[in-house]
């Protein structure tokens, strides 16, 4: 799912575009009518100094008195055209030279706006009206190129749109920017969440915004509830696991003192089942101090970790002459709880020490998660039935025998941890192969 800073953005963003895309078209649709509003009020003006320039001879012909008409209707093509009606009779301006005008076929005492091409191209207003005159009817028809005009208001749009390209560019840099101090208070809870997790604070910080004070109250409590939670659930099993001891350690004192009294299979029977328990409460101990994803977690340095790891283990096997590998890069480091991932490494190590030959093979790499396999060069019998297994839900202690208790605790933990442990038979070296999967 998209962070609220970025739907928020996308959204003001959105409107933002909208809103200027609307302003847009309002100015330019208002500057043009304004200006073709301010020609045809000129326009019926000139129409009507027309109307007061003529008058009837005796023929009842139509005469223009040329000192009200404006010079520019006597320049060709100059773009201003007028032409008077009067019956079958037509008197056209000079500008128009040998050109017509198309006039409306029925024309009212209303003035009627038309538009349509004119000399050379230009693109005309043309505004017509009927009048009587000297009980004469006449109809006086006027027009104006449009095209300067038009030119001059596609250079206005340019500019405008320019100018709100820059104006929305601008309001989007402002928005995001109060959208990044706005959102400031999430980002320190998701840091002090991040260091609650890792263990470096108690819980989240209270001074916070009024409207995230009640979320940030909230989390302190259900971590504080949790953590109670948790110790009282360690406490009791750890009561549990040493209670149990005790009464262990009696019956395996008495299984020795009484061992000459008890015939063999009693006694293996016994000391089998007494063994069995004691790893039972070893491993319920071992599982009370997982705490799996709400651990504190720090960063755990794979390769300085192993190599410490390494050696430990191989005085334990003074017998053995193990090479080991390993294939990772030094500085690769995961942040999640030290001691599980020494309890995870430490038993697989373990494992592949046991069975090796001569060598086991250490690999790992970080992509979305944590990869790591660890190879040996034994016989690796026991891989597909290990898997087996696993996938049945059967703990490993209970099922194969020599495998069992250190790769069940493995297991255990790294379920905890959302993770996946794999086995199968290795293709490097013949042997077994245990692969781990983390969420990075």
């Amino acid at each position: 799912m998209a962070s609220i800073q970025s739907r928020l953005a996308s959204a003001l963003a959105a409107s933002l575009l909208v809103l200027f895309l609307v302003l847009w078209l309002f100015v330019s649709t208002g500057i043009q009518n304004v200006s073709e509003g301010y020609i045809s009020t000129r326009l019926q003006h000139d129409i009507e100094t027309l109307l007061t320039a003529l008058s009837f001879d005796a023929e009842n012909k139509i005469v223009v008195n040329d000192k009200y008409i404006n010079t520019i209707y006597k320049r060709p093509f100059s773009g201003h055209y007028y032409s008077i009606v009067h019956g079958s009779n037509e008197i056209r301006s000079r500008s128009l030279w040998d050109q017509t005008l198309i006039t409306p076929a029925d024309i009212a005492a209303d003035y009627i706006k038309t538009y349509q091409p004119g000399p050379e191209n230009q693109s005309l207003i043309l505004l017509s009206a009927g009048f009587e005159k000297q009980n004469q009817k006449i109809s006086i028809h006027i027009a104006e190129d449009l095209t300067p005009i038009r030119q001059t208001i596609n250079s206005f749009k340019q500019y405008f749109t320019l100018f709100s390209l820059s104006m929305l560019i601008v309001l989007l840099l402002v928005q995001f920017v109060i959208l990044r101090k706005g959102l400031r208070p999430l980002r320190k809870i998701q840091h002090d969440l991040r260091r609650l997790e890792k263990g470096d604070i108690k819980k989240l910080s209270s001074d916070v915004a009024d409207e995230l004070a009640p979320v940030v109250k909230q989390i302190n409590q259900l971590s504080s509830a949790l953590q109670k939670r948790l110790k009282r659930s360690r406490d009791a099993l750890s009561d549990l696991s040493h209670a149990i001891k005790k009464p262990l350690t009696v019956l395996k004192y008495l299984s020795d003192q009484q061992s000459s009294e008890l015939n063999a299979e009693t006694k293996d029977t016994l000391n089998s089942q007494v063994e069995s328990l004691q790893q039972i409460t070893d491993r319920i101990l071992k599982r009370a101090r997982v705490a799996g994803n709400s651990k504190q977690h720090r960063e755990f340095k794979l390769y300085n970790e192993l190599q410490s790891l390494i050696k430990t283990i191989s005085m334990m096997y003074p017998d053995k002459r193990i090479a080991v590998e390993t294939r990772l890069d030094r500085n690769l480091a995961i942040n999640t709880d030290r001691e599980d991932m020494l309890e995870i490494l430490g038993n697989l190590l373990d494992n592949a020490w046991k069975w090796a030959e001569s060598k086991i093979i250490i690999t790992a790499d970080m992509t979305q998660t944590l990869n790591i396999s660890i190879e040996d060069d034994g016989s690796g019998d026991n891989a597909v039935l290990l898997n087996e297994v696993m996938d049945r839900g059967v703990r490993l202690d209970e099922a194969v025998s020599g495998y069992g208790f250190g790769l069940a605790i493995s297991s255990d933990i790294i379920r905890d941890y959302k993770g996946s442990l794999r086995f199968s038979q290795s293709q490097l070296l013949g042997g077994f192969k245990a692969e781990i999967t983390l969420a990075a």
